[in-house]
């Protein structure tokens, strides 16, 4: 849809401000969203293989389990791109209101509160002011600084391009572009920030997978029992916000 000839980035930018122009940046647009449908893809196959994990099942191992996922992803969005862009704008629909449904669903689990010690000794605990106050200031590990988690959450800001990509199919362009882009960015914004605040809100930042291992529960723990007196500082702690990436499935 960058090079579409009846919408999209570069016809727009081609039109504005000339073939040169918008070639050398229709050319950067591609790379970038050739870049944006690969860190989709494998945030899609690594969260597929994680629920199939939960629920027992297995294609090969966890890293190629990866890879067959995301390929045959790939094929099937190249699938419906090449049916047309009537397809595409559909197929656009319908995710659309799978992900309302999925943050819907996010929000009012949050409120429902641990329904399995399970999700509970893995940090889920509903909302508590203590899991709040704990999350609300940054706790960067390693290597790991401000602008290297901000560079993990960047790319999910890239589709703000997609009301421009399908130009070619809005009654006033014009009108509706600059709208919808701010739109799209003022709505994208608060839905992060709000699942943001939930997910620091409910979830412990690191938790043990037991009960007694919860690290905001530490005062439970029986100090002279050597099975639960280990903490994070090892390397047992495998649940809570800064190890699981599927904490959202808590809810």
């Amino acid at each position: 849809m960058l090079f579409s000839t009846t919408g999209g980035s570069y016809y727009l930018i081609s039109r504005s401000l000339g073939p040169e122009f918008g070639g050398a940046i229709g050319l950067i647009f591609s790379i970038a969203s050739a870049v944006a449908v690969a860190l989709y893809v494998v945030g899609f196959s690594e969260t597929l293989r994680d629920l199939l994990k939960e629920n027992g099942y297995s294609i090969v191992d966890d890293t190629n389990d990866i890879r067959i996922i995301g390929i045959v992803t790939l094929f099937f969005v190249l699938g419906v791109a090449l049916v047309g862009m009537k397809w595409v704008v559909r197929a656009q629909v319908i995710l659309l209101v799978i992900l309302i449904i999925s943050i819907a669903d996010v929000i009012i689990g949050s409120f429902i509160g641990p329904q399995n010690m399970k999700t509970k000794s893995q940090g889920f605990s509903g909302y508590k002011s203590h899991i709040f106050s704990t999350n609300f200031s940054p706790d960067y590990r390693g290597t790991e600084t401000f602008f290297t988690v901000f560079a993990v959450f960047f790319p999910a800001a890239t589709g703000i391009l997609a009301g421009v990509n399908i130009s070619g199919d809005l009654k006033n362009p014009g009108q509706a572009i600059p709208k919808g882009t701010l739109l799209a960015i003022l709505i994208s914004s608060v839905v992060y920030l709000l699942l943001a605040w939930i997910a620091g809100s409910c979830v412990e930042r690191e938790a043990l997978g037991t009960l007694l291992g919860s690290t905001l529960n530490i005062t439970n723990i029986n100090l002279s029992d050597t099975s639960t007196a280990n903490t994070c500082a090892t390397t047992l702690c495998k649940y809570g916000l800064l190890h699981n990436f599927q904490v959202s499935a808590f809810y």
